[in-house]
């Protein structure tokens, strides 16, 4: 009972992997943009970790879980690589977006500051109005 059980799963894991597969394959060779390409890579990684996961249940084994591990560091180097390509910015270049950002939310506070104080001063002149009317 509990074979037959095991036997459905992995038939249906291995199913949903090929899908899988097969829609990151075509992403890969259509994809727009390098971005989609390089997340369609990703999944076709994650995919063969999956499917060696499913070899090492069937066959009880643990042989695969080297080879498991060396693609998951591939994946996470590659995703790292990917997202410094996408970002295109050198060290120097993300000091002074930096600081170029900093400035920014400075003069915004300082203006909100001075917007601030005109108010309050608006105010007290208005309430100094009043008490001469009065």
């Amino acid at each position: 009972m509990i074979e037959t059980i095991t036997l459905g799963l992995v038939v249906a894991s291995v199913a949903i992997l090929v899908v899988a597969s097969l829609l990151a394959l075509h992403r890969l060779a259509t994809g727009p943009t390098g971005l989609d390409r390089g997340v369609a890579s990703d999944v076709i990684l994650a995919v063969l970790i999956a499917g060696i996961c499913t070899h090492a249940i069937v066959t009880r084994t643990s042989a695969g879980l080297i080879i498991i591990l060396v693609l998951s560091l591939v994946g996470f180097t590659s995703a790292v690589g990917l997202a410094r390509l996408i970002t295109g910015a050198s060290a120097r270049e993300r000091r002074f977006l930096e600081a170029e950002a900093r400035a920014a939310h400075e003069a915004r506070q300082r203006v909100e500051r001075e917007r601030q104080e005109r108010e309050a001063a608006q105010e007290r002149a208005d309430q100094a109005g009043e008490g001469e009317t009065s």
